[in-house]
Protein backbone atom coordinates (compact mmCIF):
# COMPACT_ATOMS: atom_id res chain seq x y z
CA UNK A 1 0.00 0.00 0.00
CA UNK A 2 1.24 3.66 -0.59
CA UNK A 3 0.55 6.48 1.81
CA UNK A 4 2.24 9.42 2.87
CA UNK A 5 6.11 9.50 4.35
CA UNK A 6 5.51 12.48 6.12
CA UNK A 7 5.94 11.22 10.27
CA UNK A 8 6.03 14.64 12.24
CA UNK A 9 5.17 18.46 11.50
CA UNK A 10 5.49 21.83 13.06
CA UNK A 11 4.56 24.93 12.16
CA UNK A 12 5.60 28.38 12.50
CA UNK A 13 3.37 30.62 14.57
CA UNK A 14 3.74 34.18 12.67
CA UNK A 15 4.17 32.57 9.15
CA UNK A 16 2.35 30.22 7.13
CA UNK A 17 5.55 28.29 6.98
CA UNK A 18 5.91 24.25 8.23
CA UNK A 19 8.17 22.00 8.40
CA UNK A 20 7.77 18.03 7.79
CA UNK A 21 9.80 15.66 8.39
CA UNK A 22 9.77 12.24 7.25
CA UNK A 23 11.70 9.02 7.71
CA UNK A 24 14.82 8.72 5.63
CA UNK A 25 15.91 11.67 8.28
CA UNK A 26 15.06 14.24 5.69
CA UNK A 27 12.85 17.79 6.77
CA UNK A 28 11.18 19.66 3.92
CA UNK A 29 9.84 23.08 4.26
CA UNK A 30 6.29 24.24 2.53
CA UNK A 31 4.40 27.73 2.31
CA UNK A 32 0.78 25.92 2.93
CA UNK A 33 -0.12 29.81 1.76
CA UNK A 34 1.36 28.99 -2.02
CA UNK A 35 0.75 25.40 -1.01
CA UNK A 36 4.51 25.03 -2.59
CA UNK A 37 7.96 23.37 -1.14
CA UNK A 38 10.56 25.84 -0.82
CA UNK A 39 13.24 24.07 0.73
CA UNK A 40 14.48 20.29 1.44
CA UNK A 41 17.37 19.19 3.77
CA UNK A 42 19.01 16.26 6.05
CA UNK A 43 18.06 16.38 9.62
CA UNK A 44 18.58 13.53 12.08
CA UNK A 45 15.16 12.96 13.48
CA UNK A 46 13.56 10.40 15.99
CA UNK A 47 9.92 10.37 15.06
CA UNK A 48 6.83 9.31 17.88
CA UNK A 49 8.33 11.88 20.44
CA UNK A 50 7.62 14.80 18.83
CA UNK A 51 11.29 15.67 18.28
CA UNK A 52 10.37 18.36 15.79
CA UNK A 53 9.88 22.26 16.11
CA UNK A 54 9.96 24.91 13.99
CA UNK A 55 10.80 28.43 15.39
CA UNK A 56 8.07 30.99 15.41
CA UNK A 57 8.78 33.40 12.37
CA UNK A 58 9.72 30.18 10.36
CA UNK A 59 13.44 30.82 10.49
CA UNK A 60 14.58 27.48 11.89
CA UNK A 61 13.69 24.15 12.97
CA UNK A 62 14.91 21.99 15.93
CA UNK A 63 14.98 18.57 15.91
CA UNK A 64 15.66 15.23 18.47
CA UNK A 65 17.36 12.18 17.78
CA UNK A 66 18.30 9.00 20.36
CA UNK A 67 20.30 6.14 19.59
CA UNK A 68 21.96 3.30 21.60
CA UNK A 69 24.89 6.10 22.90
CA UNK A 70 22.66 8.51 23.49
CA UNK A 71 20.61 11.59 21.93
CA UNK A 72 20.85 15.07 20.83
CA UNK A 73 19.36 18.19 20.14
CA UNK A 74 20.29 19.88 17.11
CA UNK A 75 19.01 23.46 14.96
CA UNK A 76 18.52 24.03 11.17
CA UNK A 77 18.61 26.94 9.46
CA UNK A 78 15.21 27.65 7.13
CA UNK A 79 14.85 26.76 4.53
CA UNK A 80 18.84 25.39 3.14
CA UNK A 81 19.13 23.36 6.43
CA UNK A 82 22.88 24.81 7.47
CA UNK A 83 23.59 23.57 11.08
CA UNK A 84 23.40 26.47 13.35
CA UNK A 85 24.49 24.51 16.81
CA UNK A 86 23.71 21.26 18.24
CA UNK A 87 24.36 18.99 21.62
CA UNK A 88 24.72 15.93 21.91
CA UNK A 89 25.01 12.82 24.54
CA UNK A 90 21.90 13.92 25.86
CA UNK A 91 19.38 11.02 27.21
CA UNK A 92 16.69 10.48 24.72
CA UNK A 93 15.26 13.59 24.42
CA UNK A 94 11.12 14.43 23.29
CA UNK A 95 8.73 17.22 23.48
CA UNK A 96 10.79 20.08 21.76
CA UNK A 97 8.84 23.32 22.09
CA UNK A 98 9.69 26.88 21.53
CA UNK A 99 8.83 29.63 24.21
CA UNK A 100 5.99 31.93 22.78
CA UNK A 101 8.93 35.11 22.32
CA UNK A 102 10.86 32.23 20.12
CA UNK A 103 14.06 33.51 21.96
CA UNK A 104 14.17 29.66 24.07
CA UNK A 105 13.61 25.52 23.23
CA UNK A 106 12.18 23.45 25.73
CA UNK A 107 12.53 19.95 26.02
CA UNK A 108 12.44 16.81 27.67
CA UNK A 109 15.19 14.12 28.81
CA UNK A 110 14.45 10.58 29.81
CA UNK A 111 16.35 11.36 33.22
CA UNK A 112 13.59 13.14 34.97
CA UNK A 113 14.09 17.07 33.86
CA UNK A 114 13.39 19.68 31.18
CA UNK A 115 15.89 21.63 30.02
CA UNK A 116 15.65 25.48 28.88
CA UNK A 117 18.17 26.33 26.19
CA UNK A 118 18.67 29.76 24.51
CA UNK A 119 17.18 28.96 20.64
CA UNK A 120 19.49 30.78 18.75
CA UNK A 121 22.65 29.10 20.48
CA UNK A 122 22.01 26.51 22.36
CA UNK A 123 23.50 27.29 25.12
CA UNK A 124 21.36 25.63 28.19
CA UNK A 125 19.56 27.98 30.12
CA UNK A 126 17.79 26.73 32.73
CA UNK A 127 16.83 23.28 34.10
CA UNK A 128 13.64 21.95 35.99
CA UNK A 129 14.18 18.51 37.64
CA UNK A 130 11.72 16.20 38.61
CA UNK A 131 9.87 17.36 35.30
CA UNK A 132 8.07 15.96 32.38
CA UNK A 133 6.77 18.83 30.59
CA UNK A 134 7.28 22.90 30.65
CA UNK A 135 4.67 24.40 28.55
CA UNK A 136 4.29 28.31 27.93
CA UNK A 137 1.88 30.52 27.96
CA UNK A 138 1.69 33.90 25.74
CA UNK A 139 1.88 36.11 28.90
CA UNK A 140 3.47 35.29 32.35
CA UNK A 141 1.31 31.83 32.79
CA UNK A 142 3.03 28.22 32.22
CA UNK A 143 1.64 25.05 33.33
CA UNK A 144 4.57 22.30 34.54
CA UNK A 145 4.31 19.08 35.11
CA UNK A 146 6.18 17.40 37.41
CA UNK A 147 7.36 13.77 37.98
CA UNK A 148 7.02 12.86 41.66
CA UNK A 149 3.77 14.99 42.81
CA UNK A 150 -0.14 14.34 42.24
CA UNK A 151 -0.63 17.52 41.06
CA UNK A 152 0.60 19.79 37.67
CA UNK A 153 1.69 23.10 38.61
CA UNK A 154 -0.04 26.58 36.80
CA UNK A 155 2.36 29.25 37.20
CA UNK A 156 0.19 32.87 36.15
CA UNK A 157 -0.35 35.52 38.81
CA UNK A 158 -0.10 32.79 41.67
CA UNK A 159 1.53 29.08 41.67
CA UNK A 160 -2.12 26.83 41.53
CA UNK A 161 -1.85 23.34 41.93
CA UNK A 162 -3.95 21.27 39.15
CA UNK A 163 -4.69 17.99 39.70
CA UNK A 164 -3.36 15.16 37.66
CA UNK A 165 -6.22 12.62 36.29
CA UNK A 166 -4.45 10.42 34.09
CA UNK A 167 -0.34 9.04 33.86
CA UNK A 168 0.34 11.26 30.88
CA UNK A 169 -0.50 14.84 29.61
CA UNK A 170 -0.84 15.12 25.87
CA UNK A 171 -0.91 19.05 25.20
CA UNK A 172 -1.78 22.03 26.86
CA UNK A 173 -3.40 25.11 25.09
CA UNK A 174 -4.07 29.06 26.50
CA UNK A 175 -6.99 30.96 25.28
CA UNK A 176 -7.91 33.98 25.99
CA UNK A 177 -8.44 33.62 29.82
CA UNK A 178 -8.17 30.03 30.39
CA UNK A 179 -5.77 27.05 29.44
CA UNK A 180 -7.12 23.51 28.10
CA UNK A 181 -5.26 20.39 29.52
CA UNK A 182 -5.29 16.92 27.61
CA UNK A 183 -4.07 13.57 29.33
CA UNK A 184 -3.62 10.16 27.80
CA UNK A 185 -6.94 8.53 28.10
CA UNK A 186 -8.79 10.96 29.48
CA UNK A 187 -11.06 14.02 29.55
CA UNK A 188 -9.97 17.67 28.18
CA UNK A 189 -10.24 20.27 30.97
CA UNK A 190 -10.79 24.14 30.74
CA UNK A 191 -8.78 25.51 33.83
CA UNK A 192 -9.25 29.64 34.47
CA UNK A 193 -5.88 31.23 35.04
CA UNK A 194 -6.65 33.30 37.67
CA UNK A 195 -7.78 30.68 39.83
CA UNK A 196 -7.59 27.42 38.70
CA UNK A 197 -11.11 26.58 38.96
CA UNK A 198 -12.04 23.92 36.54
CA UNK A 199 -14.60 25.34 33.77
CA UNK A 200 -15.66 22.27 31.79
CA UNK A 201 -14.76 19.23 31.17
CA UNK A 202 -15.38 17.36 28.03
CA UNK A 203 -14.90 13.21 28.19
CA UNK A 204 -14.01 11.71 24.84
CA UNK A 205 -16.26 7.95 24.25
CA UNK A 206 -13.76 5.24 25.72
CA UNK A 207 -10.67 4.07 23.98
CA UNK A 208 -10.27 7.52 22.97
CA UNK A 209 -8.45 10.41 24.00
CA UNK A 210 -7.32 14.41 22.17
CA UNK A 211 -4.28 14.07 21.37
CA UNK A 212 -3.33 17.89 20.54
CA UNK A 213 -5.39 21.40 20.97
CA UNK A 214 -5.52 24.54 19.67
CA UNK A 215 -7.13 28.46 20.34
CA UNK A 216 -7.95 29.89 17.17
CA UNK A 217 -8.03 33.56 17.99
CA UNK A 218 -10.52 34.41 15.38
CA UNK A 219 -13.53 32.82 16.10
CA UNK A 220 -12.96 32.25 20.04
CA UNK A 221 -12.87 28.34 20.34
CA UNK A 222 -10.96 25.35 20.76
CA UNK A 223 -10.07 22.74 18.30
CA UNK A 224 -8.92 19.58 18.84
CA UNK A 225 -7.72 16.15 17.23
CA UNK A 226 -9.95 13.48 18.49
CA UNK A 227 -7.89 10.14 18.28
CA UNK A 228 -10.03 6.95 18.88
CA UNK A 229 -6.93 4.56 19.27
CA UNK A 230 -8.63 1.24 20.31
CA UNK A 231 -10.21 1.25 16.79
CA UNK A 232 -7.10 2.13 15.10
CA UNK A 233 -6.22 4.56 12.55
CA UNK A 234 -9.23 6.34 13.11
CA UNK A 235 -8.92 10.59 13.97
CA UNK A 236 -11.68 13.81 13.74
CA UNK A 237 -11.07 17.04 14.03
CA UNK A 238 -13.26 18.58 16.83
CA UNK A 239 -14.13 22.00 18.11
CA UNK A 240 -15.38 22.99 21.49
CA UNK A 241 -17.32 26.02 23.04
CA UNK A 242 -14.75 27.93 25.43
CA UNK A 243 -17.43 29.20 27.54
CA UNK A 244 -19.68 25.64 27.45
CA UNK A 245 -17.16 23.13 26.75
CA UNK A 246 -19.92 21.78 24.24
CA UNK A 247 -18.13 19.31 21.85
CA UNK A 248 -19.00 19.10 17.77
CA UNK A 249 -17.27 17.11 15.00
CA UNK A 250 -16.22 19.51 12.55
CA UNK A 251 -14.32 16.62 10.09
CA UNK A 252 -12.97 13.14 9.87
CA UNK A 253 -9.17 13.17 9.15
CA UNK A 254 -7.20 10.54 6.97
CA UNK A 255 -3.90 11.08 8.73
CA UNK A 256 -1.34 9.84 11.32
CA UNK A 257 -0.20 13.12 12.23
CA UNK A 258 -1.28 17.25 12.20
CA UNK A 259 -0.05 20.64 12.74
CA UNK A 260 -2.26 24.01 13.34
CA UNK A 261 -1.07 26.59 11.84
CA UNK A 262 -1.86 30.21 14.09
CA UNK A 263 -1.55 32.81 11.20
CA UNK A 264 -3.61 31.12 8.75
CA UNK A 265 -6.04 29.29 11.17
CA UNK A 266 -5.58 26.26 9.23
CA UNK A 267 -4.54 22.30 9.97
CA UNK A 268 -2.20 20.66 7.97
CA UNK A 269 -2.35 16.51 7.83
CA UNK A 270 0.33 14.18 6.68
CA UNK A 271 -2.11 13.19 4.41
CA UNK A 272 -1.59 16.86 2.89
CA UNK A 273 -4.56 18.41 3.11
CA UNK A 274 -5.35 21.91 4.18
CA UNK A 275 -8.35 22.57 6.17
CA UNK A 276 -9.74 25.41 7.07
CA UNK A 277 -11.11 25.43 10.83
CA UNK A 278 -13.82 27.26 11.29
CA UNK A 279 -15.23 25.85 7.82
CA UNK A 280 -13.86 22.41 8.09
CA UNK A 281 -13.35 22.50 4.57
CA UNK A 282 -10.09 21.52 2.52
CA UNK A 283 -8.74 24.62 0.79
CA UNK A 284 -5.22 23.40 -0.34
CA UNK A 285 -3.27 20.10 -1.13
CA UNK A 286 0.42 19.92 -0.12
CA UNK A 287 2.39 17.54 -2.37
CA UNK A 288 4.11 15.69 0.12
CA UNK A 289 6.49 12.29 -0.69
CA UNK A 290 4.80 9.02 -0.66
CA UNK A 291 5.95 5.33 0.33
CA UNK A 292 5.41 1.95 -0.01
CA UNK A 293 4.01 0.11 3.54
CA UNK A 294 2.99 -3.12 4.34
CA UNK A 295 -0.33 -3.11 4.56
CA UNK A 296 -0.89 -3.38 8.45
CA UNK A 297 1.16 0.02 8.80
CA UNK A 298 -0.26 2.13 5.75
CA UNK A 299 -0.68 5.53 7.22
CA UNK A 300 -1.89 8.78 5.27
Amino acid sequence: MIGSAIREISAARTSPLICAAFVEKTAQIWDVDAQQKVGEFSARFSFGAENLAMHPDGGFVVTGSSAARGGSIASYRVPDGHSEWRRDRLPYPACIRFGQSGQDVYYTLQDRRVERTNALTGVPVEVFRDTNHYFEGPGAQALIAPVSTADYLLVAEHKIPIPKLTFAILDVVFGATSLCITESAGPVRCIDYLTGTEQWRYTPAEGSHVLRLHYNRLDGFFYGVLWHYQKGHFRNLIRVDPNTGQTARVRELKSSWEAFIEVTQQLVTSAGDVIDLSSGRTVGELAFPRKEYADRFTLT
